[in-house]
């Protein structure tokens, strides 16, 4: 199970040998998880989210907490049928010019959604649903959260622990000035076959393993 920062900080003292840094061990901790969450849509922050559509109507507002979307999204004809298919993914320019007024459309010219587009915190499908019964399946990650309180639970995973201990005590060392020990920290935190690239690169295989899109930043 992932450590709560309580935990974590007890952690940190095996290799920094001091108990009068505790906000800076905090900070440098919070550090390294925004700069791993930065890159993608981590494991231990993965979610799915179902969005009925409304007839007529093209934007649907995605989680306020959302950090990556896992493309593609989907669209199931109803909650009813076994089915779904990936909606293709237009750049905001491509959506533009397909759809110029899509909130002027006539009855005619609503279908079930075949496109999407991310745009301000919002999905924008198209053509404009004909129906309330289709519904949009999104896989996505969230932000991620500070760790501020002792009981805050790590959320990456027990498998990135010792990754994010190398970086936040080469966060820690190079606050202090500490160029040296820091440098030694920076190697195992970057290293290809130990640190998070492996991680990452990990992650990649497992994800496309289980069938999923590689997934990319909004």
């Amino acid at each position: 199970m992932a450590k709560t920062l309580t935990q974590f900080l007890t952690y940190i003292r095996y290799d920094f040998k001091r108990d009068d840094k505790d906000p800076e061990i905090t900070q440098a901790y919070n550090d390294t998880i925004r700069h791993l969450s930065g890159y993608k849509a981590l494991e231990g922050r993965k979610f799915t989210s179902y969005i009925n559509t409304t007839v007529g109507r093209e934007d649907y507002v995605l989680p306020s907490t959302l950090s990556h979307i896992l493309h593609p999204v989907r669209i199931i004809e109803s909650t009813t049928e076994d089915n779904g298919y990936p909606l293709n993914k237009l750049s905001r320019a491509e959506w533009t010019d397909r759809y110029i007024n899509p909130n002027i459309a006539t009855v005619l010219s609503k279908s079930m959604p075949v496109d999407y587009c991310i745009y301000q915190n919002s999905i924008q499908v198209g053509p404009i649903p004909d129906k309330a019964t289709y519904v949009l399946e999104i896989d996505w990650a969230r932000a991620r959260t500070v760790a501020a309180i002792d009981s805050d639970l790590q959320e990456l995973g027990e498998d990135w622990e010792e990754v994010i201990k190398w970086g936040t005590l080469f966060r820690l060392y190079a606050g202090m000035g500490m160029d040296d020990e820091a440098g030694k920290w920076k190697i195992l935190y970057q290293d290809p076959e130990l640190g998070y690239p492996y991680l990452m690169k990990k992650e990649d295989d497992n994800t496309q393993a289980m069938g999923k899109t590689v997934y990319r930043d909004l």
